[in-house]
């Protein structure tokens, strides 16, 4: 049975697989940064904290509580130096150094979608150690790799199921944990295909952010991708946009080849044009704030298209959401995803009209088993048509029984591929638990 209930006094620093628990009152860093670019790092680390003092202190006063807590997340920058001037993981180290202002307990961190180099990550990892002394943190993560060397960086593996911690381990227990996190039903078994020649090419393919340009969303992918094959991407939806027509809107390097022969799929009028096509239950957008009083998102081209016109702030870090922001939710007629009638209706055109190559991001988020069944057999019947097919979902687990190969994204990189038996629940748990990245 699940351990539920209070984890262990000495566990500090805590990995959490499944989702971030709810605990009342805790401080929350989450995946889009909220620091303040024109004010200095002492006066982000000190956001929301200030009153705790009195208003009217010194300058001084003010930067030495500033430095103090800089010197509790092992951040050597001086508190008066302009925030705009760090970098991606220093402003996140800023943020965890303002969580630690209001002396919580424990700190919620949500890495799920982080995109760290190597280096990064480890740059983190210490800050996050460091901070781990005078507060419990729980970071959720998609797989322990996420946090490098975890073995030896986390104390503790908690497993969440619903905003409940349902069970927790140490790192090394794979099996307990393994058994917490394994689905309770058997997954459908993968149906043997015949495929076909190769019909998509990648060679060292990388996708920077639509904004900030220098920095990469994934490098250096390399890949093939039959007639008839489904191929299944965990968590790496800035590769399949980039692949049509670079619509993540940052800029798509390597070389992309269709039928043996180079392809110009720099927009998306060229991705059509060559029969490249995509659709998604949940097109990415991004939150960019008011304009006119009103909550807006836009698509990633139109995200770099803004910054590049300076209507917006290109020093704020934008993350792209997986569903409409739910301040739009509430527009009449805002909605920005087709209706599941709609979508299947496309899917069987194309099956009735073969592209060379079909990418479908989040295809059964919010589905019913029926609709999910429903839509997996339309897939699957674009590959008997002799589609390359590229499916990308945050859960991985709903590629499962579909999919001849699941490839999984850990930072910028994809790191791993599961084919044949690997290729199931199991095996995703198993990489989920994997405490080191293949190299």
């Amino acid at each position: 049975m699940p351990r539920v209930g209070d984890m262990p006094d000495g566990a500090r620093l805590i990995a959490v697989l499944g989702g971030l628990p709810t605990i009342t009152g805790a401080p929350q860093l989450g995946s889009e940064s909220q620091i303040l670019p024109f004010q200095s790092v002492g006066d982000n680390a000190l956001l929301g904290a200030e009153s705790s003092s009195g208003f009217f202190l010194r300058r001084g006063t003010l930067d030495r509580r500033a430095a103090e807590l800089l010197e509790r997340v092992g951040l050597d920058i001086a508190p008066g130096r302009p925030a705009l001037d760090l970098d991606t993981v220093d402003r996140r180290i800023v943020e965890l150094a303002r969580a630690l202002a209001r002396a919580p307990e424990t700190i919620l961190v949500d890495d799920r979608q982080s995109r760290f180099t190597s280096a990064e990550t480890e740059r983190w990892l210490r800050a996050l150690r460091r901070a781990a002394i005078s507060a419990r943190i729980l970071v959720s993560v998609e797989g322990l790799a996420d946090l490098h060397q975890a073995a030896e960086s986390v104390d503790l593996v908690a497993v969440v199921r619903d905003g409940v911690v349902v069970d927790w381990a140490q790192p090394a227990d794979a099996a307990r944990l393994a058994e917490s996190l394994v689905p309770s039903e058997p997954s459908a078994a993968r149906p043997d295909r015949v495929l076909g020649p190769i019909v998509l090419e990648l060679r060292g393919v990388s996708v920077s952010h639509p904004v900030r340009r220098e920095r990469l969303a994934v490098e250096k992918v390399t890949l093939t991708v039959r007639s008839g094959e489904i191929v299944g991407f965990g968590s790496a939806q800035d590769l399949v946009l980039g692949i049509f027509g670079a619509s993540t809107g940052g800029a798509v390097t390597g070389e992309i080849r269709l039928d043996g022969q180079p392809a110009d799929l720099s927009s998306v009028d060229r991705a059509i044009a060559a029969r490249v096509l995509f659709i998604s239950e949940h097109p990415p957008t991004y939150d960019i704030g008011l304009i006119g009083g009103i909550p807006t998102s836009v698509s990633g081209t139109s995200l770099a298209r803004l910054a590049r016109l300076g209507i917006i702030d290109k020093r704020r870090e934008y993350i792209p959401r997986r569903a409409p922001s739910m301040l739009l939710e509430a527009i009449p007629g805002a909605a920005s995803r087709p209706s599941t009638s709609d979508l299947n209706e496309v899917l069987a055109g194309w099956v009735a009209q073969p592209p060379r190559v079909a990418i479908l991001t989040e295809p059964f988020s919010g589905l019913t088993p029926t609709e999910t069944g429903e839509r997996r057999e339309l897939i699957e019947a674009l590959a008997a048509a002799g589609v390359a097919v590229l499916v990308e979902a945050t859960d991985a687990l709903q590629l499962v029984g579909l999919c001849d190969r699941i490839l999984l994204q850990t930072g910028t990189r994809l790191e791993t591929e599961l084919r044949g038996d690997d290729a199931s629940a199991r095996g995703l748990i198993a990489h989920r638990l994997r405490t080191h990245l293949q190299r």
